[in-house]
């Protein structure tokens, strides 16, 4: 009976051991299949890149300066007369702006007059008794000394009315010095001498006259910008050139390049450009700062993509580049200029039908399979296939 029970027990036990190991076993091999549906793909924005026509477009810093600039100096000496402006006019070419007292001028023209009348009177006389002295000659009623002598004196008598009539004209420039005229039309500045002062030849500039009409705005490039300009803006393709205030708001007029400078500067290392503006009313001041503008009216195709597809580390610039599968790739890549709507031109690094993300970086890494979504519905039909 014991040993029935013994058996009975032991048999017991053994299924259980059996029964534990097959559910053991059951959950390990439950473990290490993998379910029948696997998890879906995660989706990115993207977009396929296809080159844009951008007209090509820079910026400077820029100074408005005057194209000429004229200190007004006496060239005769005397009493400040007259002054015919008020400092800050607008003045014209030829226009008077002082006198000085001409009195002792206008006697000196008339002293050289006189004595021009002298010499011409003394030539007349020479020049009959020069003529009377060949007809004698000819008769042998006189000498060829005393024909010799009387051409001397005639010779003479010429070279003294040359002189006098020199002086006549120094006299009446003199007096004509003594009216100080605007050699250009322009901006008259402050006036340095009142009415009473005695100037001259020695005395400081009365004044300063700048042209304002047209007027230039200067600014330097770099020789990494002008090769870049160089690029981009071909040598005979039309411009445009804006001036930007230093408040952001846009002078009216355009103007043109009208000046490029042979050589660059070797101590800034720098090329000098001007351009000039048509300044009527006078509202571009001479030391006013801004930004001149160059549009190029010759459009270039460029790789443009959104700014917020750039991606930025310690290591440089990048994009997320998709290849046929769907797998992630960094793309390191160079970026250009700006351009409106946040968009960005690439130098280098991307080409045309590179597929990129757009949005999304948090949850991809380089290797990892997506799903992209097109921003625009037509690249759907256009995207990288096996």
């Amino acid at each position: 009976m014991n040993k029935t029970i013994f058996k009975s027990k032991f048999l017991f036990i053994g299924i259980g051991v059996i029964a534990l190991g097959a559910i053991g076993w059951y959950g390990y091999t439950r473990l290490q299949t993998p379910p029948a549906l696997s998890m879906p793909q995660t989706s990115v924005s993207a977009m396929k890149i296809e080159p844009e026509k951008v007209f090509p477009e820079v910026s400077f810093v820029a100074k408005i300066e005057s194209k000429d600039s004229v200190g007004l100096r006496a060239r005769v000496q005397g009493f400040l007369q007259k002054r015919l402006f008020n400092e800050g006019d607008v003045v014209k070419e030829n226009q008077p702006l002082y006198i000085i007292e001409p009195v002792n001028f206008e006697a000196a023209v008339r002293e050289a007059e006189a004595n021009v009348a002298k010499a011409e009177a003394q030539v007349k006389n020479m020049k009959a008794q020069f003529e009377r002295t060949q007809k004698l000659y000819k008769t042998k009623d006189v000498s060829e000394s005393k024909l010799d002598e009387f051409e001397a004196n005639y010779r003479s008598a010429e070279a003294v009315l040359a002189q006098a009539k020199a002086q006549l004209d120094v006299a009446k420039k003199d007096l004509e010095y003594t009216t100080i005229v605007a050699p250009m039309d322009g901006r008259i500045g402050e006036s340095t001498y009142s009415v009473g002062e005695l100037i001259g030849p020695s005395s400081n500039v009365l004044a300063k006259v700048v042209r304002i009409n047209p007027i230039d705005a200067v600014f330097s490039v770099s020789e990494n910008q002008l090769l870049n300009l160089q690029k981009n803006f071909k040598k005979d393709g039309k411009v445009t050139v804006t001036f930007i205030k230093s408040d952001g708001s846009k002078y009216e007029k355009t103007g043109a390049i009208d000046f490029v400078d042979v050589t660059l500067d070797e101590a800034m290392n720098t090329l000098k450009i001007k351009a000039s503006f048509p300044n009527e009313a006078g509202e571009l001041i001479s030391g006013q700062y801004g930004r001149v503008n160059i549009k190029s009216l010759n459009a270039i195709p460029e790789i443009v993509i959104p700014q917020k597809a750039v991606q930025q580390d310690m290591t440089g610039t990048y994009a997320y580049v998709l290849d046929a599968e769907g797998r992630v790739s960094r793309r390191d890549v160079i970026r250009g200029d700006e351009l409106d709507n946040f968009q960005v031109i690439i130098n280098s690094g991307l080409n045309a039908g590179d597929v990129i993300v757009t949005e999304g970086f948090q949850k991809i890494a380089p290797q990892m399979i997506v799903k992209p979504v097109f921003e625009n519905a037509d690249q759907v039909q256009s995207q990288p296939t096996k």
